[in-house]
């Protein structure tokens, strides 16, 4: 087996590895002797040169990452964005002076600041619509007008 064959298999066992424990460190470690294991065959290589390339693979592999996360930006809007899963939940007003007060929401309750309408009374219904910091931005709850059962079907029930 020759040299290249050995470090490609480092990598596809250390990527396989990953599998069994995730956390996306060993995937790269694996790419970049997998790379390194290519370069090996393709260029015939010494063991000093080999490990070589395996470390510039391996920086190589590792910036993949770091390239991706810059180019996303700290505020996507993405999965773990403070505001993802609370804005459009509802929440109910507790006590509010002007427009700063408290709401609760969930199990919890939270600074709250109302950005539309009057200053809501004590178990008014709000909806989220943003965060300033940790205050959450509310507004009140159109109460929508009670369907009818004819107008439930578009029947016009006159």
């Amino acid at each position: 087996m020759t040299d290249g064959a050995v470090w490609i298999m480092v990598g596809v066992v250390l990527c396989g590895a990953e599998l069994l424990h995730p956390g996306v460190f060993l995937l790269w470690i694996g790419l970049g002797a997998m790379a390194g294991g290519a370069a090996t065959l393709a260029l015939h290589l010494d063991f000093p040169w080999q490990v070589g390339a395996f470390l510039i693979c391996l920086v190589a592999s590792l910036s993949i990452p770091v390239l991706r996360r810059r180019q996303r930006g700290a505020a996507d809007g993405g999965i773990n964005a403070p505001s993802i899963g609370l804005i459009g939940k509802p929440c109910r007003a507790l006590a509010f002076d002007g427009t700063d007060g408290r709401v609760s929401l969930g199990d919890g309750t939270w600074l709250a600041r109302i950005i539309a309408g009057a200053t809501p009374e004590a178990g008014a219904s709000l909806r989220v619509v943003g965060l300033d910091g940790t205050t959450l931005l509310v507004t009140p709850i159109e109460t929508l007008p009670l369907e009818t059962s004819g107008d439930r079907h578009g029947d016009d029930p006159s």
